[in-house]
C-alpha cells in the first residue's frame, strides 16, 4: 500500500545550535540535530529511492 503523509521540516537556531524539527500526520515535532537528520535523509534514500521509481510529490 502506498499513501503520501504531509511531512513538515523546520530548521530551528537557538544561538549556536541548530535543530531540524520533523513532523508528520500531526504527530509531535521530532528534534534532530542536522548530522542525525542528514543520516536519517540517506537511510531513507536508501530504502525508498530505486532507479525509476515515482516519488510522491515529483
Amino acid at each position: 500500500m502506498s499513501h503520501v503523509t504531509p511531512l513538515a521540516v523546520e530548521e530551528h537556531v537557538h544561538g549556536d545550535t541548530v535543530w531540524v524539527a520533523l513532523r508528520a500526520r500531526g504527530a509531535d515535532w521530532s528534534w534532530l540535530t542536522p548530522a542525525e537528520a542528514v543520516h536519517l535523509a540517506r537511510q531513507w534514500l536508501a530504502q525508498y529511492e530505486q532507479p525509476g521509481r515515482a516519488v510522491a510529490g515529483d
